[in-house]
């Protein structure tokens, strides 16, 4: 990969590492589902070209759309709007590797060998010395709906690989005109002063919305199409490692987020363990195998 792509790649995981700093700054000013709904019209605006799909996969993205958009990230944007320490969560987000692994097996019927078995327990570890680390208590709820979110995108991008070649954005444009309207409505139903919250929020709380939307979703999954286009998969995803770093730096410096023992020694299991799946991914017998039929 030359200097320039390897640059890209880290700016990519720098905005979706950012995006957990400005959804932390909206969600002061918005409630969750309100804030997802309204991060989810704007870009079913914004996508509205990426639309057009052939007609056997409308039904499929609708469901990717349920799943993803009213599971996924709102669930996601829950967690985060409960969360007292940011890092803790943005570490947690990467149990979807090994949830993915999971539920391929369970799904899909995909085998995992000794390795991937042993970067899923060690993962699991890591997320556990998190859950029980006494300055983590308030952050229960948070690590809960972070949990639930991974499950969703690990469901999700199981039925994302089964849609074969189809633009990024086009996946997002129909999560966003899927889910649009469902969380709005649900904000309607169980959150309340809709009109004062929208009349009162500041420049930066529309700008942490913005910022969520354009720059995470839009701008982030176009280079990372970008670099898909150009190198194997096996050498993109170690990135995408680098998000809960950027996260849990942009906590400690933006938000007084407070790093613990137990914080740093979950965080480092949970994210070696993602690094042995990808390493183990990424192996030729592996590649080997799962080519053949």
């Amino acid at each position: 990969m030359t200097l320039w792509h390897t640059t890209i790649a880290v700016l990519i995981n720098l905005l979706w590492g950012s995006m957990f700093i400005a959804a932390v700054i909206g969600l002061r000013e918005f409630p969750p589902i309100l804030f997802t709904g309204i991060r989810f019209a704007l870009l079913a605006v914004l996508l509205f070209a990426f639309l057009g799909v052939p007609r056997r996969l409308i039904a499929p993205l609708v469901r990717i759309g349920l799943v993803m958009g009213a599971g996924m990230y709102l669930t996601l944007y829950l967690s985060i709007a409960l969360a007292e320490n940011t890092a803790s969560i943005a570490v947690f987000s990467k149990l979807e590797v090994p949830f993915a692994l999971i539920l391929g097996v369970l799904l899909l019927g995909e085998r995992m060998d000794v390795a991937r078995i042993a970067g899923v327990c060690i993962a699991m570890i890591g997320a556990a010395i998190i859950t029980f680390d006494p300055a983590a208590f308030d952050d229960l709820p948070a690590l809960f709906w972070m949990s639930v979110s991974c499950g969703f995108s690990a469901y999700g991008f199981i039925q994302i690989r089964r849609l074969g070649k189809i633009h990024p954005l086009s996946i997002v444009a129909w999560i966003s005109v899927v889910s649009a309207p469902i969380l709005l409505l649900t904000s309607l139903a169980f959150e309340s002063d809709h009109f004062a919250v929208i009349q009162t929020a500041t420049w930066s709380g529309w700008l942490a919305l913005v910022y969520t939307a354009v720059m995470s979703s839009v701008i982030a999954n176009s280079g990372l199409y970008f670099l898909l286009q150009r190198y194997p998969v096996i050498l993109v995803t170690p990135f995408g490692l680098l998000s809960p770093i950027f996260a849990v730096i942009g906590g400690i410096l933006f938000l007084d987020d407070v790093l613990t023992l137990g914080l740093i020694f979950g965080g480092t299991l949970i994210l070696f363990g993602v690094t042995w799946i990808n390493l183990r991914a990424a192996r030729p017998d592996v590649v080997a195998q799962k080519s053949t039929p």
